[in-house]
């Protein structure tokens, strides 16, 4: 039976590097292009309205420190699949199961983190909605002591920004589960 440690087969080796080469660079490039989309929306809406865009807008932005970390974790993955065709530098499967797995949790919790400001920029637009029970989007004007209700475009881009960043981040997960499984396959085929 093969440990975790022991020496693959050049059929697996091979097999194993392409898949970690093909979506890793997938993956990196499919971030890569969200992110520079997302960066393009942050330098709009600061220009547009300068840091007064509301809590919920700005902290949008700033969640996009864990998909630039999956970003370049997707570009170590095509490194190290690089790296496995190369007999003196292959790492042992349990580096690249951790590698594969720390791409699992991170997608996650990018995920997770995404959903709950998305959750959250969807209920104050509901409440602002719900406030104005009008037919379409109506701009409120403050009378008296109320407070203006407004729906404005950044509110639109600021979610566009979650759904893009949500949509990297469960990318990662499904290519990291996916490496996840071909090692393992490799693996119980050199066990049987």
């Amino acid at each position: 039976m093969k440990t975790l440690d022991t020496a693959w087969s050049p059929d697996e080796t091979e097999s194993i590097a392409r898949a970690f080469v093909i979506l890793g660079r997938t993956a990196f490039w499919v971030q890569f292009v969200f992110l520079i989309v997302v960066g393009l929306l942050s330098v709009y809406m600061t220009s547009v309205t300068g840091w007064r865009a509301g809590a919920q807008n700005v902290l949008a932005f700033l969640t996009l420190a864990l998909p630039a970390f999956t970003t370049w974790w997707c570009w170590r993955y095509a490194k190290l699949g690089r790296a496995l065709t190369t007999a003196s530098s292959a790492e042992p499967l349990t580096g690249l199961l951790r590698s594969a797995w720390i791409g699992v949790w991170s997608g996650t919790l990018g995920s997770a983190l995404a959903l709950l400001s998305l959750f959250g920029a969807a209920s104050a637009l509901l409440v602002v909605m719900l406030a104005n029970p009008q037919v379409g989007i109506q701009v409120s004007p403050a009378t008296g002591g109320a407070t203006a209700y407004t729906i404005s475009a950044i509110d639109a881009v600021s979610i566009m920004t979650l759904l893009l960043a949500l949509t990297a981040e469960l990318l990662v997960v499904a290519i990291s589960l996916r490496l996840v499984f071909v090692m393992m396959k490799a693996r119980r085929a050199e066990a049987a």
